[in-house]
C-alpha cells in the first residue's frame, strides 16, 4: 500500500502544491516590490504649478471687463480649495465673482496633473498701461507636508478711451446714469457723538454693477468717518437680460464738534456711450449744525426740594443760553417798541394813501391827460386838459392871466386865437405847446417854492435882547 500510494503524492505535489506555492511567492514579491515602489514615491514631494492669462489679451477699451484666469495644478490632488485674495490695481476695480471653481485634469509631459481654475474680472477706468501685481496662492496638495505658495506672474496689458474723454479721472461708460442720495437721520438736530449716515445710489443703463465706480465719499472736517461695504445688484428682466446696475455706497459719520458742519457736494462724471460726450451728474452739499453735550449741569435741583422723588438734574448747553436769551430780548424789544411800530404802520400807510390819491386824482394825473392831449389834434380836449391841470394846482388861482411870461403869453394867444371869432379848430396842436407848458410848469414850482419860504411870518413874541448901560467915562 505505502508502494501504491508513493508515486501518487509525488504527483499531486508536482501538479497541485507547488504550482500553489509558486503563486503565493509570486504575490508576496509583487506586494514587496509595490510598497518598495510606494515608499520611493512618499518620499518625493508632490510637484505643483500656476499659470495665469489675461483674456482678451491685447489692448481694451477702458470701462469694459478684462478676466485674469489663474489655474492651480498638481501631480497628486488637492485636499482644499485654494485660497483666492483679491488684490489693488490703482484706477481699475478688481472683483472675484462667486463662480463655481472649474476642475481641471491635463496630460502635461509624462505625468497627469490635477487642479483647479477660477477667473478674476478687472475693469480699467482710465486710458492707460495697467500692470497686474503678483500675488501668492497657498494650495495643500495631498501628500504635502503643509500648504504650499504660489506666486502668479505679473501681466499687462493697455487700456484706450475714445476721443473726448481724454484727461477724465474715471472713464465710466454707460448709456444712462442717475444718481441719489439720503441723509439718515434728518441732520437738524445733532449732538456731539451722534452719527449720521450717507447713502448715494447709482443706476447705471445697461451695465453690470460691479462696472459702477463708487462715490467719492471723502473725509470732513469735524466727522469721523466709517465706510460700508458696498451693495450690487444687477437688475435681469427675464428676456431682456440685463436692464441695469445697481451700486450703494455710505458712510456712517460720528460728530467730533459742535457747530456749523458740512458734508461737501458730489460730482460724478462719466462717458455717456450713445451721446459719445461727457456727462455729470451734481450732489448738492448738506449744512449740519451740531450741539456740544456737557456732563457737567449748570444748574441742579437738590434732592430736598423735590421730596422723595428721584434726583433731577437739568442740563443747559451753553448754546440754550443764548437762544433762551434772545428770546428774551426779542420779546423785551417787541414789548417796547410795538407801539411805536404801530403809529410809524399807520402814519406810512396815510402817506401812501395820501400818495396814491394824488397820482390817481391829483396834479401828476391832470398834468399826464394834459401831455397827452397835447400831441392829439383836438384842440377842444386840450383846452379842457389845460384848465383841468390849472385847477389842481394850488398855485395857479389866478389860470392863464396869472403869468406874464414869454412861454404864458405864448400859450394864452395861442388858446385865445383858437376861440376867436372864425377861427377854425381842425388844425392840430402845436407840437412847440408842450415844450411851453413843461417851462410854464417848472416856473410854477419855483414860484411856489419862493412864496413858501417868503411868506412865513416873523415870531408874533420876539424876545427881547437884554438892556446893558453904557459906560460912561467919568468926567
Amino acid at each position: 500500500m505505502t508502494k501504491i500510494m508513493q508515486p501518487i503524492m509525488r504527483r499531486v505535489m508536482v501538479h497541485i502544491v507547488r504550482p500553489a506555492i509558486g503563486r503565493w511567492l509570486c504575490a508576496v514579491c509583487l506586494a514587496v516590490s509595490a510598497l518598495f515602489v510606494l515608499s520611493a514615491h512618499a518620499d518625493e514631494p508632490p510637484k505643483t504649478m500656476i499659470r495665469a492669462h489675461l483674456e482678451p489679451a491685447g489692448n481694451v477699451v477702458a470701462g469694459t471687463q478684462v478676466k485674469l484666469v489663474v489655474d492651480v495644478l498638481t501631480t497628486t490632488w488637492l485636499t482644499d480649495a485654494p485660497d483666492w485674495p483679491l488684490f489693488d490695481m490703482p484706477g481699475a476695480i478688481v472683483t472675484l465673482p462667486d463662480e463655481q471653481a472649474r476642475n481641471l485634469s491635463e496630460m502635461i509631459g509624462d505625468e497627469r496633473w490635477f487642479g483647479v481654475s477660477r477667473a478674476y474680472r478687472i475693469a480699467p477706468q482710465a486710458g492707460q498701461r495697467y500692470t497686474v501685481p503678483s500675488f501668492v496662492i497657498h494650495v495643500l496638495p495631498g501628500g504635502a507636508t503643509g500648504p504650499v505658495a504660489l506666486h502668479t506672474p505679473s501681466l499687462s496689458f493697455v487700456a484706450t478711451v475714445p476721443p473726448g474723454a481724454e484727461g477724465m479721472a474715471v472713464f465710466f461708460p454707460t448709456s444712462g446714469l442717475s444718481v441719489s442720495q439720503k441723509i439718515e437721520p434728518s441732520p437738524s438736530h445733532l449732538q456731539v457723538g451722534d452719527t449720521i449716515t450717507r447713502t448715494i445710489t447709482q443706476r447705471a443703463t445697461a451695465t453690470e454693477s460691479i462696472l459702477i465706480p463708487p462715490a467719492p465719499l471723502k473725509e470732513v472736517d469735524g466727522l469721523q468717518r466709517y465706510m460700508r461695504p458696498a451693495q450690487t445688484s444687477d437688475d435681469l428682466q427675464g428676456s431682456r437680460g440685463l436692464v441695469a446696475g445697481v451700486r450703494t455706497d455710505s458712510a456712517m459719520y460720528v460728530v467730533n464738534r459742535s457747530g456749523h458742519i458740512e458734508l461737501p457736494a458730489i460730482e460724478i462724471e462719466w462717458w455717456n456711450t450713445t451721446a459719445h460726450r461727457r456727462e455729470h451728474v451734481s450732489l448738492p452739499a448738506i449744512s449740519l449744525s451740531a450741539r456740544g453735550a456737557h456732563e457737567t449741569p449748570l444748574f441742579e435741583i437738590p434732592v430736598d426740594a423735590v421730596g422723595r422723588a428721584a434726583h433731577r438734574v437739568i442740563v443747559l448747553d451753553r448754546s440754550d443760553l443764548w437762544i433762551a436769551g434772545a428770546g428774551l430780548a426779542l420779546v423785551f424789544a417787541l414789548v417796547w417798541l410795538g407801539p411805536r411800530l404801530l403809529s410809524a404802520a399807520r402814519r406810512t400807510r396815510q402817506h401812501v394813501a395820501v400818495w396814491r390819491r394824488t397820482m390817481t386824482t391829483g396834479e401828476p394825473h391832470a398834468w399826464r391827460q394834459l401831455m397827452h392831449a397835447a400831441r392829439g389834434r383836438s384842440w377842444p380836449a386840450f383846452v379842457g386838459a389845460l384848465y383841468a391841470w390849472l385847477d389842481r394846482r394850488t398855485d395857479a388861482s389866478s389860470g392863464l392871466t396869472m403869468d406874464g411870461s414869454e412861454d404864458m403869453v405864448a400859450l394864452r394867444s395861442a388858446v385865445y386865437a383858437r376861440y376867436a371869432p372864425g377861427a377854425s379848430h381842425e388844425a392840430p396842436v402845436d407840437p412847440q405847446l408842450a415844450q411851453r407848458l413843461k417851462v410854464v410848469r417848472t416856473q410854477m414850482i419855483r414860484a411856489s417854492r419862493r412864496s413858501s419860504t417868503s411868506d412865513d411870518l416873523p415870531p408874533l413874541y420876539a424876545p427881547v435882547p437884554p438892556h446893558r448901560p453904557s459906560r460912561r467915562s467919568p468926567n
